[in-house]
């Protein structure tokens, strides 16, 4: 590991030892320190560590800046069966400019919506919360994280049909997308130990005075 890195895994143990265990793994992996049947595999393992050490970075390390939305969009998908089957006659598809609807299914859809919007909202403000200064969402920096993010999401699943040999993403791009994740989560923890220093400096200043006025 280089300096960069020694300093984040430092900062994600300190936090939450399961962050550093999956960041080291990644890293690892990607290293080849580890022996992985094949290349897909290998970058299907990489992509669930850093998949799960994103998501999971904002709530250890940052400050999230609002409640979840309950239920969850996801929650709320898998109950609309079980509603639109009560409605057997109702059809979506219709033609014209505005389809009548009954007025559950319309609550059901909005409280969807409201949720979604929420989550995608959550999401970027959570990040900016983190790496930026001001919690900007808007920031060019937050958008390479989730792109970033949605990357190892891609890989880390399984899909319809295999992927080609030839497809599947080279060692130096999982590098450049784990590089962005490190450049910009170290700028967090640069200034973490900057602020746990300068606290630590303080202590210690104050307990010198103490032990002089004991003195």
């Amino acid at each position: 590991m280089d300096d960069r890195q020694q300093r984040i895994l430092s900062a994600l143990e300190g936090k939450r030892l399961e962050l550093g265990n999956f960041y080291r793994t990644a890293l690892m992996l990607l290293g080849g320190e580890l022996e992985v049947l094949d290349r897909r595999t290998r970058v299907a393992f990489i992509g669930h560590c850093m998949r799960e050490l994103m998501n999971r970075v904002l709530g250890a390390l940052g400050r999230p800046t609002a409640p979840k939305f309950k239920p969850s969009s996801g929650d709320q998908v898998k109950a609309l069966p079980d509603l639109l089957a009560r409605f057997p006659e109702l059809d979506l598809d219709g033609e014209g400019g505005s389809i009548p609807v009954p007025q559950e299914v319309a609550a059901a859809m909005d409280k969807l919506f409201k949720a979604s919007i929420h989550e995608k909202r959550r999401v970027r403000d959570d990040v900016a919360a983190l790496i930026t200064d001001d919690g900007n969402a808007s920031h060019a920096a937050v958008s390479s994280w989730i792109e970033s993010r949605d990357y190892f999401v891609k890989w880390a699943h399984l899909h319809e049909r295999d992927v080609a040999e030839s497809d599947l993403p080279s060692d130096d791009e999982i590098r450049k997308r784990v590089g962005i994740f490190e450049e910009l989560l170290d700028g967090v923890v640069t200034a973490f130990f900057t602020n746990r220093h300068s606290i630590d400096d303080l202590l210690a200043e104050i307990n010198a005075m103490e032990d002089e006025a004991d003195a």
